[in-house]
């Protein structure tokens, strides 16, 4: 069974990301719209699109544009971001409390009380290979239901649809 790092550092998994032009202006724009649909329809005041890459996590898009502190510091190295799970577990992560959670206690947003509650959904390419994250976050605690984690998932595949027109291969 391969290791986190194995996970995250697959050359294939980074060469399907590389197809595309993740940090397009344009893209960000359309995916901003995407991220302020779920976080309106899930009542949250953050919502995310984060490619996970082998020892970072980037943020592509936040519902806030350049007004929030992921867009401001543009990701977060691997042991600090919550994205690089739902990449390794290939599957929804959600945690409603951070602070009562020994993975994530200790983690700088938490501990300044930025996030404490988060929901994140693979973003799965027409390769299979997980690119990243849609996510929700908030600084109080959140319970997040199967109906919250399936309008993430359907606006996950919106945004995988969205990237893949920003193809980085030339016409």
């Amino acid at each position: 069974m391969p290791t986190d790092l194995e996970i995250l550092a697959d050359l294939d998994r980074l060469t399907a990301m590389a197809a595309y032009n993740l940090f397009d202006s344009d893209l960000a724009v359309e995916l901003q719209q995407i991220c302020q649909q779920s976080a309106e329809r899930l009542n949250m005041p953050m919502s995310a699109v984060q490619a996970v890459l082998d020892t970072a996590t980037a943020t592509l898009a936040t519902n806030a544009g350049e007004a929030d502190f992921l867009s401001a510091i543009g990701g977060a190295p691997n042991e600090f971001a919550f994205c690089p799970r739902v990449v390794i577990d290939a599957a929804p992560y959600t945690r409603a409390d951070l602070t009562k959670d020994a993975e994530h206690d200790h983690n700088p947003a938490v501990t300044a009380g930025l996030i404490r509650s988060y929901a994140g959904v693979p973003l799965v390419l027409p390769s299979g290979h997980i690119l990243g994250s849609h996510c929700v976050m908030a600084s109080t605690t959140q319970t997040f239901t199967d109906a919250d984690i399936t309008d993430l998932s359907e606006s996950a595949a919106q945004i995988v649809k969205t990237i893949c027109r920003y193809s980085a291969s030339p016409a």
